[in-house]
């Protein structure tokens, strides 16, 4: 059995939905979901060989979504992986409204104009203090393993139908610059990256623009519409994704189907644990 924790908000939702089908597929894969709103997983611990979920509410979350465990023992799985928890494409939309790099086209509204060099660092630093990157670093307290890391994916373009909306406002006025922003925004998460940390990039099929999603990877909703968060489609695809970059053997056949290699390569346990980063490309 491979085993994988999965650490996040509401974001890991598509991933638990999307695992609930193709999952009956893939009986060698366990994914266990370590699940609470918002930026609550950041109150955790580090104790030891595990993360420990100090606050009630949020140990309570995680015995729900993970099947009765209260703290994380790193050593009980082949991978880690951080989901949600910020660090999306807001760390660069949010800075661009009220600061401009040289190669910015756009001159709506009161700035400060810098170097790109200087926009550039100040969009890491926004990612590097997001509660992913903390939950990162208190795992790396815990293990020497890889650890994944998924950013919250772009909003959905029904954004820009939301007048009112300080998002929406700030979105359409990035939209000027929105492959500059793109750009810097994608060069700030692969700073992030060193041997132990592998960024699991949103899939480009599933962006509209450089800064949004598309309409049809929302997620439903009854009532205000929901353009924070993405679908069941998105999650089978950022899943197989994942597991096909876990080891390039890894690569199913899409539709889910175990009788072509993934299983065979889910069964060397070995494989798995000695991946190499070049398995990344």
């Amino acid at each position: 059995m491979i085993r994988i924790a999965l650490l996040g908000n509401s974001h890991l939702e598509n991933w638990k939905r999307a695992w609930d089908s193709l999952g009956k597929s893939h009986p060698d894969i366990d994914l266990v979901f370590f699940a609470a709103p918002g930026a609550q997983l950041e109150c955790c611990e580090a104790r030891g060989d595990r993360l420990v979920f100090k606050d009630d509410e949020v140990a309570r979350s995680v015995e729900i979504t993970s099947g009765g465990r209260r703290e994380l023992v790193a050593a009980d799985y082949d991978a880690l992986c951080v989901v949600g928890l910020g660090g999306g494409i807001r760390a660069v939309t949010g800075l661009y409204s009220g600061w401009r790099a040289d190669a910015h086209k756009g001159e709506e509204g009161r700035f400060q104009l810098v170097s790109d060099a200087c926009f550039l660092d100040a969009v890491g630093d926004r990612l590097k203090a997001s509660p992913a990157m903390v939950l990162v670093g208190k795992l790396r307290q815990i293990t020497d393993q890889k650890i994944w890391l998924a950013p919250t994916p772009a909003p959905s373009e029904i954004l820009l139908t939301l007048d009112k909306s300080p998002e929406a406002i700030e979105l359409a006025a990035a939209a000027t610059d929105a492959a500059s922003l793109r750009a810097a925004y994608d060069e700030a998460c692969r700073r992030l990256e060193d041997d132990n940390l592998i960024l699991l990039e949103q899939p480009k099929a599933t962006l509209a623009t450089p800064l949004l999603s598309k309409k049809e990877y929302r997620r439903r909703s009854w009532t205000a519409p929901d353009w924070m968060h993405l679908n069941d489609a998105y999650g089978r695809m950022v899943i197989r994704e994942f597991l096909s970059r876990l080891h390039p053997s890894l690569d199913g056949p899409g539709d889910g189907d175990p009788s072509r290699g993934l299983l065979g390569a889910l069964r060397s346990r070995f494989s798995l644990l000695s991946i190499r980063r070049s398995s990344e490309n």
